[in-house]
C-alpha cells in the first residue's frame, strides 16, 4: 500500500481515542473516505455501502457486499462481514448493526433514515462526534503523496503549454486539448509508481474553457478551438495513492490588452496575499474575506462566483472551507485549493488554481506552475 501500516495505526489510534473520549464501546464508519483513512480498503464506491468498525479493545470489522470479497482478502482486518447484495432482504446497515456486539457506539452516519433503521439496536447511538475533523490536519505521509500529485497537475499545463500552439492552430479543440494533455501526465505517472499503487486512486483530470465559455466556472469541456486573443482556463486535478491535489491556470492566446492584463495582475494579488495569510490560527472564513477585499480594490466583486477554496485530501473537495461561514481555525498541515477566478458574462473568465498547505507563519503553495511569472502564461499562436 502507498501509506505504510504505522499510518493506519496512527489514524486507528486518534479513532480510539475519540472512542474513549466520548466514553462509547465502538465506533462504526460508513463514509467512503473514512474507510479509506482507516483501512486503507480502496473500491469503487457505488449504491452499496460498506463500513469499518472499531471497538474500544482495538478489534476491527469490515463490512462489504460480496463483489468485494477477493479486494479485501489482504487488509489488516480482525473480522469481515459480507452480505451478498444491495438492496437485500435485510438492508445492509441492518446487516452492520446486527453483527455488532457493543451496545453505546458513535458513527459518521448523517442521513436519518439509515440512523432510524439502526438505533433500536443500540443503546446509544452518537452521530455526532465530528469525526470529520480528523482528515482535516494531514499525516506527513498524506502530505507527501499530494504533493507528489501535484507534479503531474502542474506537468498537465507544462505540456499544454508547450503544445498549445501546434495544436490550436491545427483546430484541436477543448476536449482534444483535455485528452491529449491529461494522458500525457496520467502516461508519465502510471510508468513511475511502483506496483504498490496498483490497486489504489490514481489519475489525471481537467477541464479546458476558451472565450466566452472562460465565464462558466463549471462548464464542460466543449468541441469549441480556441482562437487567437482569447483567454484559456486549465484546471487540473491528480490523485495519487487517493490523495487528491488542484493546478490551475488561465492562458492569453496572444499579446494580452490592457483589461487582460490588469486582470491576470490582480488575480496574482489575489493569489499570493491568499497564501501569505494561511497560517495557523487563522479562521477559515477570513482568508475568503481577504481575497473579497482585494476583489473590491480592483472593482471585480461583480463577477465572482465562488470562495476562495476548500480543503483537499481523500476527496478532492472536502472540509473545512474557505468561505462564508466556516469559523473552522486554521491548523498546520491543512491542506487547501487556492482559486482566485473572475468571471465576465458573454466575454471571457480567468482563474488560478493551486494547493497550499497551511504553515506556521504563512501559507506553502505546492505547484509550481504558479511561481512562473505572468509573461510565462501568455501562448503566442502566430
Amino acid at each position: 500500500m502507498p501509506l505504510s501500516i504505522n499510518f493506519y495505526k496512527e489514524t486507528r489510534k486518534k479513532l480510539l481515542n475519540l472512542i474513549e473520549e466520548k466514553d462509547l464501546e465502538g465506533f462504526l464508519v460508513t463514509n467512503p473516505a473514512n474507510i479509506f483513512y482507516f483501512t486503507g480498503f480502496f473500491y469503487v464506491t457505488n449504491e452499496r455501502p460498506s463500513g469499518f468498525y472499531l471497538s474500544k479493545n482495538n478489534k476491527s470489522k469490515l463490512f462489504i457486499p460480496l463483489l468485494e470479497k477477493e479486494n479485501s482478502e489482504n487488509l489488516k482486518i480482525d473480522d469481515i462481514n459480507i452480505y451478498e447484495e444491495y438492496p437485500g432482504e435485510i438492508s445492509p446497515y441492518s446487516f452492520m448493526a446486527n453483527n455488532i456486539s457493543e451496545k453505546k457506539i458513535g458513527t459518521d452516519i448523517k442521513n436519518i433514515d439509515v440512523l432510524n433503521l439502526i438505533k433500536n439496536n443500540f443503546e446509544e447511538l452518537n452521530y455526532k462526534t465530528e469525526l470529520e475533523k480528523f482528515r482535516f490536519e494531514k499525516l506527513e505521509e498524506e502530505i507527501n503523496l499530494i504533493v507528489e500529485a501535484a507534479k503531474y497537475a502542474d506537468l498537465t499545463l507544462e505540456y499544454l503549454k508547450e503544445c498549445a500552439k501546434d495544436m490550436i492552430n491545427q483546430n484541436v479543440n477543448e476536449r482534444e486539448l483535455v485528452k491529449i494533455c491529461t494522458e500525457y501526465a496520467k502516461n508519465k505517472m502510471l510508468k513511475k509508481l511502483p506496483k504498490d499503487f496498483d490497486e489504489t486512486p490514481c489519475n489525471v483530470v481537467a477541464t479546458i474553457h476558451s472565450g466566452p465559455r472562460g465565464a462558466f466556472p463549471h462548464g464542460k469541456s466543449l468541441s469549441r478551438v480556441p482562437r487567437k486573443n482569447e483567454t484559456l482556463i486549465c484546471g487540473v486535478g491528480a490523485c495519487i495513492g487517493g490523495l487528491y491535489a488542484e493546478s490551475g491556470v488561465t492562458f492569453i492566446l496572444g499579446d494580452p490588452n490592457k483589461d487582460q492584463e490588469k486582470i491576470m495582475i490582480g488575480m496574482k494579488e489575489v493569489n499570493d496575499e491568499v497564501v501569505k495569510n494561511l497560517k495557523d490560527g487563522v479562521i477559515c472564513e477570513d482568508i475568503n474575506k481577504i481575497a473579497s477585499n482585494i476583489y473590491i480594490d480592483h472593482g471585480y466583486t461583480d463577477y465572482v462566483r465562488h470562495r476562495i477554496g476548500h480543503g483537499m485530501g481523500f476527496e478532492g473537495h472536502e472540509a473545512p472551507w474557505l468561505s462564508p461561514g466556516d469559523k473552522t481555525v486554521l491548523r498546520k498541515n491543512m491542506v487547501f485549493s487556492n482559486e482566485p477566478g473572475i468571471y465576465r458574462p458573454n466575454v471571457d473568465g480567468y482563474r488560478t488554481i493551486s494547493t497550499m498547505i497551511v504553515e506556521v507563519d504563512s501559507g506553502k503553495q505546492i505547484p509550481s506552475f504558479l511561481d512562473k511569472n505572468i509573461e510565462e502564461r501568455i501562448i503566442d499562436l502566430n
